[in-house]
């Protein structure tokens, strides 16, 4: 294997560059600031292409520019320029995608705007498909928040630029601090100054929200898809409970424990990137996502957001799956799911909340039924009238047509039911590459080699298949692999047991 100063031995010497490229080394000798030089750069090689492709090893760098690539590496990344902007290229060194994001950004190689933004998303989602397959280093994240940035900078549509899953759990916040601030108002528990009236979700959106703010997908329990209109119910008195049990019993409210306090901090737009100028213009508020505004007031940028964290609450999901364990036993469901620990004051609002609910459920089924005997008689002799008159001759009992014998018709037999097909494969319906990658984690043993299907594909579908009997998400996929939730370790032995 070569080592570094062999390949070193090989470098260009400036001389041996392109004419452009030789112009675009001496800039780097005059006393220029930073952006500026890297803007004068990318403006004088905004066309240049080259046709010597850089081999062996990318070295990883933060935000770098032209001035930190050798000439080999520099002669090679408008090699792979070329080949990316006629589509003639998949691979995506975070060397060569980070300086051509800043291309972009600079109005370098696109038009200012949306064609821009659209070249950055590319950009990303390619990088997005190499992460899914392992290759790194990632740059991913720096594109997303470039996106973003370069989106409230030019007054384009933010919302684009944000992932659903970051929406939907902005909007989560949002609506969990309505349903809060609403019941904590009708209870006369604010402030004069904070009690000032808000709308108060329904039901259901607090059930959604709860779901998108938690680690558990609701959407995929059976219970919830047979009884949403019950279930949402009982999630939302059970959230309402909450909220007003730690205004009285804890410094923090329910929706600041879970999620964390309102925060603000100095923003400042497209952060590391080389730029000619700074990114001021007119005063404005940009709404980013749910829970989430960039305003820029007397000079100064400033996000908000109404959460400290955005990570998903584990804590809210053990609530969600305790209320789906409960209304299953009241209900006669399913399934029972496994009894999980929780705080007994908060096992007895979810069991108090699911009973009330189903006992309104059976009296209202009750009176749609009640009939008031005392008039059954009438009813009956009224329908028999009416019978009669409806009936034709050839209904009426005794009654044979003309001189024709009829004989009695014989029905046919019923064939018997086929036999129900026997279930086959492994147990839970499992696939053996799914049972392999649950035995590797439970032994806590490295995720086994997959043959044909990717690992977060399997992931996505031990969880689909473990949701019935879990009530929960079993497995997560992170920035290391698949791994095991902790709290459900112990269950999934016992499953999968002979």
């Amino acid at each position: 294997m070569p080592s570094f100063f062999a390949e070193d031995s090989m470098e260009l010497a400036d001389s041996e560059l392109p004419p452009t490229l030789q112009e675009l080394r001496h800039l780097e000798k005059e006393n220029l600031r930073p952006g500026e030089l890297f803007c004068r750069q990318a403006r004088l090689a905004a066309k240049f292409e080259d046709n010597l492709p850089f081999e062996g090893f990318h070295p990883y760098r933060y935000l770098p520019t032209y001035k930190d690539l050798g000439n080999r590496e520099l002669r090679g990344y408008f090699t792979w320029r070329a080949a990316w902007r006629r589509g003639m290229t998949i691979d995506v060194p975070a060397t060569y995608v980070t300086i051509l994001a800043f291309e972009l950004i600079n109005g370098v190689g696109a038009t200012p705007g949306p064609e821009v933004l659209a070249c950055l998303r590319a950009l990303e989602q390619r990088c997005a498909e190499q992460d899914a397959h392992g290759i790194g280093p990632s740059v991913t994240m720096d594109l997303r928040r470039w996106e973003r940035d370069y989106a409230i900078c030019m007054g384009l549509d933010v919302q684009q630029t944000v992932t659903e899953t970051d929406r939907a759990f902005g909007a989560g916040v949002e609506t969990l601090r309505a349903m809060e601030r609403a019941e904590l108002s009708a209870r006369g528990l604010l402030k004069d100054q904070q009690a000032e009236k808000v709308p108060a979700p329904t039901d259901d959106e607090v059930m959604v929200a709860m779901g998108n703010v938690s680690t558990m997908d609701i959407s995929r329990s059976p219970f919830v898809r047979a009884h949403r209109e019950s279930f949402a119910a009982v999630a939302a008195a059970v959230a309402r409970r909450m909220a007003v049990h730690c205004n009285r019993r804890r410094k923090t409210g329910w929706v600041d424990g879970l999620v964390g306090y309102r925060t603000s901090w100095p923003f400042t737009p497209l952060a590391g990137v080389p730029l000619e100028h700074g990114w001021e213009g007119p005063e404005r508020t940009v709404r980013v996502c749910p829970g989430q505004t960039v305003s820029f007031r007397f000079g100064r940028w400033v996000e908000r957001q109404a959460y400290s964290t955005t990570e998903r609450s584990r804590e809210l999901a053990r609530l969600l799956r305790a209320i789906d364990r409960q209304m299953r036993i009241d209900w006669v469901f399913g399934h029972p799911l496994k009894e999980q620990v929780l705080p007994r004051y908060l096992q007895k609002m979810v069991a108090e909340e699911s009973q009330a609910q189903h006992e309104r459920e059976e009296e209202a089924e009750r009176r749609r039924f009640k009939v008031d005997l005392s008039k059954l008689g009438n009813i009956r002799s009224a329908a028999a009238v009416t019978r009669e008159a409806l009936l034709v001759d050839e209904e009426r009992e005794g009654y044979v047509p003309g001189d024709v014998a009829v004989e009695p018709a014989v029905a046919p037999p019923t064939p018997a039911p086929a036999p129900a097909p026997q279930a086959a494969g492994t147990p839970l319906g499992l696939t053996e590459q799914e049972r392999a990658l649950l035995d590797a984690l439970l032994a806590h043993k490295e995720a086994p080699a997959t043959a044909g299907t990717s690992l977060d594909m399997l992931v996505d579908s031990i969880n689909e298949k473990l949701f019935d009997l879990v009530g929960d998400t079993v497995m997560e996929f992170g920035d290391a692999g698949p791994t095991l939730v902790e709290d459900y370790e112990q269950d999934l032995r016992g499953y999968l047991q002979p």
